[in-house]
């Protein structure tokens, strides 16, 4: 993800400055070119409709939260990949930012250092429907492996529902959701909860109702 100077872009939205340092100090100067803002509106009077780069946004904002603001970057700058960062409360948020268009999401308890890789890994500008197709085609496929049970909590994740909801929802103890969850995530490739998301938004399997 690369501008003319060679730095990467990266644009960091929170209406908490600790927050935004935080996230900022992060991303290596060498290599990132970083700007913060305290809301999505500055961020959008300010983003020019050609830019590239990725967004970095609290999920949780107001007036304008990162949902909203996912929406609005998809037509106010096409080019932008956002990721969206949230407590953990908030995970449902996330699911909902990444379903508007939002690449990945992770939580303020998780290293930020992974958050700067994942970053670096994105293409600019953003993968092209072909490439999602071929990404589609192979979650489908690991689909496949898994058992009714498996694919079951798969759809609460996919809808972000907690450990919790799950548990009481399907009647089993919390425990076994999350050893249900290890499996998913072993059997899907996904190095994290927000991989798996993206996976159950890819083969919209959290569209479907619970038990379909």
């Amino acid at each position: 993800m690369t501008n003319p100077e060679g730095w990467r872009k990266v644009y960091i939205v929170d209406d908490d400055a600790l927050m935004r340092d935080v996230i900022a100090a992060h991303f290596p100067p060498a290599e990132f070119s970083v700007e913060t803002f305290g809301s999505a509106r500055d961020l959008l009077t300010r983003l020019a409709v050609d830019a590239v780069g990725c967004v970095v946004t609290d999920v949780r904002m107001s007036p304008m939260d990162g949902v909203a603001l996912t929406e609005a970057l998809r037509a106010h700058a096409p080019k932008i990949m956002v990721v969206v960062v949230t407590a953990h409360a908030d995970v449902a948020l996330a699911v909902s930012a990444m379903k508007a268009g939002a690449r990945d999401f992770f939580e303020k308890s998780e290293d930020l250092a992974r958050l700067v890789e994942a970053v670096r890994a994105f293409d600019d500008p953003p993968l092209v429907d072909p490439a999602t197709a071929v990404e589609r085609g192979r979650v489908r496929q690991r689909l496949q492996t898994l058992t009714a049970r498996e694919l079951e909590i798969l759809v609460e994740i996919g809808q972000g529902r907690t450990g919790r909801q799950i548990s009481d929802g399907l009647g089993i103890s919390v425990r076994t959701v999350e050893a249900h969850r290890r499996a998913l995530m072993l059997k899907m490739g996904a190095a994290r909860l927000g991989h798996l998301v993206r996976m159950a938004t890819l083969s919209d399997l959290d569209s479907r109702p619970s038990g379909a």
